[in-house]
């Protein structure tokens, strides 16, 4: 696998500067809240649900031999990187990190944007990515920037299915030790609408939103917001009993004391064959 996208580095590092974003996803599905359920051994239904996830999670490798599909990624800056402080150490970091020509890009452009599309093959358990291109562009790059985002797209062949049940599974212990310590956990079932016939269950752990389909226990759609920065991905049923990443929005807002406000925007769409 190819190593990971600039894109993540400027969205893990942003936020570990202290970013905040602002949460435009609207959920439109009316929830129902009026169910009573019963569950053994003490069980509540959001302890059950999120049980009945983990249980049944298994590898992709393990549902599925071969997917084709392409993976389309849109990444929006409008912040202005040429105010930001200890601008040369970052730039000189970027460089030595191999992401020399993408930084100056972002650097150049206060609002940027860019739209990458590659094929990815899972088949086996291993990815392969092909045709790598660029669809769209908001501002004339280099030929050399061009080379530099086109290289360092490995995000886009990121097996993002595995990587939804590790950070489910990795919430669920952090809230089991918080309960342990009688600490606030909260964990809770919020409701449950129906889509193309199966009923969807959403329940809080935390800052993250877990959507649990009915049944064959898949990951519908996961949201969770850090401040203000919020994220939130699609799956849709490709195979029966297998819901895969269809679409993902991450939207952060840069309010970093002394740093130039601004925002950073990313969405990602999967179309299988």
């Amino acid at each position: 696998m190819r190593s990971a996208s600039f894109t993540i580095f400027i969205c893990l590092n942003l936020t570990t500067l202290g970013i905040r974003a602002q949460d435009e996803q609207e959920i439109t599905t009316t929830m129902n809240m009026n169910e009573v359920v019963v569950v053994a051994d003490g069980q509540s239904f959001e302890e059950y649900l999120v049980k009945q996830v983990l249980e049944n999670a298994k590898p992709l490798k393990e549902h599925v031999q071969m997917l084709r599909y392409t993976v389309t990624t849109s990444l929006d800056k409008d912040i202005d990187l040429k105010q930001m402080p200890r601008r040369r150490v970052i730039t000189f970091a970027a460089k030595m990190a191999g992401y020399g020509q993408i930084a100056s890009a972002l650097m150049e452009h206060k609002a940027f944007g860019i739209t990458m599309a590659e094929d990815v093959l899972f088949n086996n358990g291993k990815i392969t990515t092909s045709n790598a291109r660029i669809v769209e562009t908001k501002q004339k790059l280099t030929d050399k920037q061009i080379r530099a985002f086109l290289k360092h797209d490995g995000m886009m062949g990121m097996n993002i299915y595995d990587k939804f049940y590790d950070k489910v599974r990795s919430k669920a212990k952090e809230l089991n030790r918080k309960y342990k310590k009688k600490q606030t956990t909260d964990m809770a079932y919020i409701g449950s609408y129906t889509e193309d016939g199966r009923t969807i269950y959403k329940v809080r752990l935390g800052n993250m939103f877990v959507y649990i389909a009915d049944g064959c226990w898949q990951i519908k759609a996961l949201e969770y917001t850090e401040g203000q920065n919020h994220m939130h991905f699609e799956c849709s049923e490709v195979r029966p009993g297998l819901f895969v990443l269809t679409k993902g929005t991450v939207k952060m807002f840069v309010d970093r004391h002394k740093w130039p406000q601004g925002s950073v925007a990313m969405q990602m769409t999967y179309v299988y064959d």
